[in-house]
């Protein structure tokens, strides 16, 4: 009975193992080179993730084929192959040219878990669907109705800045300006006062926070499974957001909808626009509410902190670019009555070019997946990949490379000067149809918020901060570690 029993499990390792060859065999077929794997991660070294980004582990892929004078090039997460593109020409053809074959981000969803299923992973025709419907949402008259709603939230802040300046304390500037985005997004998105100046453990300040930075044990195997075995996770109902976290948002989000149909409240804020489509007649269930306003949510207020939190930094170590662009903003305050109106704070040249540097040199998305949907040849090229096959984008490689941004690791704005001039390799939103749909929602936040802090205050380098700046491996966005601390002195 035991050598029965060995000889089973010797026969099953072996199977195991010949499975495992044959799969991190796949780029070797098609002649296509490629990183050597290991199982279980296959080229990520990451074995607990904490996200579902593969953030600068895209950017090492890119160095490596770059080295080896190659413009793409194969590795393996899980047993998954995925095609790394370095070329911004192949870039452009998946995300415009044949964006039918790459409809599909690849972003992990089950339908057992609605939270998981919203507008930056859902697939095919109910993306399509999805895109259609929230279009109407994004129109620059809702967009002035969600602005004036920030210009509120902005004024929250200003009381701790000048506390700060008062007692020349240090500012750990990411929790701060998280603050202002959680209420700017909590009130244009739910209509709460999330009032996280107030009290910076406001519920939804804690949920932020544990979206992004707190995992139990079981939340990292949970993630472990998405990451490595995403089918099998799929299948099984496996959620890649804690399940603390999908308790609280659920019921946030069920509560205030019943409340307002119940007592027949109407707020100009994007989930009244979704209750009022779902009124009109168009097919939406309580589950999609859920799962498009958490993905509104999370990434409406940790991307504009980050990229807000980054060009402050900058602004610090380079007091030449903040004092223009804080001649622009006092010029612009005062040629509109001493005010902001939305259309002055959208035009506003060099705070423009500030901001876009930012999001060239610190992308807050490091990374844009891609699975192909059909069979694909690429053109001009003898490779073909098969239905299913991902496609990586990495797009903190090529906004680094100096063949396309000269001194890379400088930041100059000056780059972003011609705005009629094409940059080869840019996508801090994306590109083509699936490009980020809440782009202008962000650029909002991040330019108010930072016209409003320049106008009244200075902003310098504090010795809490150490340089150079790491960035966390794990983490969805890029989340500075330690977090950048800045001195800011009031303008009197």
């Amino acid at each position: 009975m035991l050598t029965e029993i060995a000889i089973l499990f010797a026969s099953v390792a072996i199977l195991a193992t010949l499975f495992v060859k044959y799969k991190y065999g796949y780029w070797k077929r098609r002649n296509v080179p490629y990183l050597e794997p290991t199982f279980p991660t296959g080229n990520n070294k990451r074995f607990f993730p904490k996200g579902f980004a593969i953030g600068q582990l895209s950017q090492y892929f890119y160095d490596e084929f770059k080295a080896r004078g190659l413009k793409m090039g194969g590795v393996f997460l899980g047993l998954d192959p995925n095609l790394v593109l370095l070329d911004p020409e192949d870039v452009r053809t998946v995300l415009i040219k044949d964006f039918n074959s790459f409809v599909d981000r690849g972003i992990y969803m089950t339908n057992k878990v609605p939270i998981t299923v919203h507008m930056v992973s859902q697939r095919g025709p109910e993306w399509r669907n999805a895109r259609v419907k929230y279009t109407s949402v994004f129109t620059s008259a809702k967009m002035k109705i969600m602005y004036d709603t920030m210009k509120g939230c902005i004024k929250n802040m200003m009381p701790t800045l000048d506390d700060s300046s008062d007692r020349n304390l240090d500012v750990d500037v990411m929790d701060t300006i998280a603050r202002f985005t959680t209420d700017s997004v909590g009130a244009s998105i739910f209509g709460l006062e999330c009032n996280c100046f107030k009290d910076p453990d406001a519920e939804f300040r804690k949920l932020g926070r544990h979206i992004f930075e707190q995992f139990s044990l079981a939340d990292k195997m949970r993630l472990f499974m998405t990451v490595y075995f995403p089918t099998l996770a799929e299948k099984i109902g496996i959620s890649n957001v804690q399940p603390e976290v999908t308790e609280k948002f659920s019921r946030i989000i069920k509560e205030t909808v019943e409340y307002r149909e119940k007592n027949n409240v109407s707020r100009k804020d994007f989930l009244d626009m979704l209750i009022q489509l779902k009124n009109s007649g168009v097919q939406m269930t309580m589950d999609e509410i859920i799962g498009q306003t958490y993905i509104f949510f999370t990434a409406g207020f940790e991307t504009s902190a980050t990229t807000t939190t980054m060009t402050l930094f900058e602004l610090a170590e380079n007091q030449g670019a903040q004092d223009r662009l804080r001649e622009e903003v006092r010029g612009t305050f005062e040629k509109n009555n001493n005010d902001f109106p939305y259309e002055s704070i959208m035009e506003m040249k060099y705070l423009g070019q500030a901001v876009d540097e930012t999001l060239r040199k610190w992308p807050p998305v490091q990374t844009f997946p891609r699975t192909c949907v059909q069979d694909y040849k690429f053109p001009g090229k003898n490779l073909t990949i098969e239905k299913g096959t991902k496609v990586i984008i990495p797009v903190l490689g090529l906004h680094r490379d100096p063949d396309y941004y000269p001194d890379p690791e400088k930041w100059n704005p000056d780059r972003f000067e011609d705005r009629n001039k094409k940059l080869p390799a840019y996508y801090p939103f994306g590109d083509g149809p699936r490009n980020c749909i809440g782009s202008r929602f962000a650029l909002m936040q991040v330019k108010l918020a930072l016209a409003t802090i320049l106008m009244s205050y200075k902003v310098f380098p504090s010795p809490v901060t150490k340089k150079p700046l790491e960035l966390d491996p794990d983490t969805f966005v890029i989340t500075v570690k330690p977090r950048v601390h800045l001195k800011f002195k009031k303008i009197r």
